[in-house]
């Protein structure tokens, strides 16, 4: 039953983790590699050299990050004549060198490992994210996401309709 669920039983607990030292360019190859075998993974943990969390990005914290960076080229948006692959190409040099403290959410949404279906959805719906890291101690566990909360809530939901 759905109200029986905790946290550790809708976790993740193969996510993908960058430090907090990597570069935007880094961050963005962690989170497509995970997307390879998890299309909706969408954020990556971001830990300490020690391996204390120091935070979490996401898709649209990356987004944010590259239009900042990349798009901001004057010579992208100009009308003239350009070599557009290799403005875009420039442009993206710029990731290498970026650093992601501009943009790790320094306070995600934490959910201890044995917490409630209910608080879950509850932490989903103040942080106004669809993600939580589930965290026991120190250690990150997991990720939980509302969409693996919405099928299993919805598989459970359709028995009954």
């Amino acid at each position: 039953m759905m109200l029986r669920k905790r946290a550790w039983d809708m976790m993740r607990d193969e996510f993908p983790t960058v430090q907090e030292d990597a570069s935007l360019a880094e961050t963005i190859r962690v989170m497509r590699k995970a997307m390879i075998n998890d299309p909706d993974s969408q954020v990556v943990v971001v830990k300490s050299k020690g391996g204390k969390l120091v935070g979490a990005i996401n898709l649209w914290k990356l987004f944010k990050a590259v239009k900042q960076s990349v798009l901001k080229d004057d010579n992208l948006i100009s009308a003239g004549d350009v070599d557009w692959d290799q403005q875009f190409a420039n442009a993206c040099l710029i990731c290498t060198q970026m650093r992601l403290d501009d943009y790790i959410i320094r306070n995600p949404p934490i959910l201890k490992p044995n917490e409630p279906i209910l608080l879950v959805l509850d932490t989903f719906l103040k942080s106004r994210r669809d993600w939580a890291l589930v965290v026991e101690g120190e250690r990150v566990m997991g990720v939980v996401y509302v969409t693996d909360v919405y099928r299993e809530m919805t598989r459970d939901m359709v028995q009954v309709f």
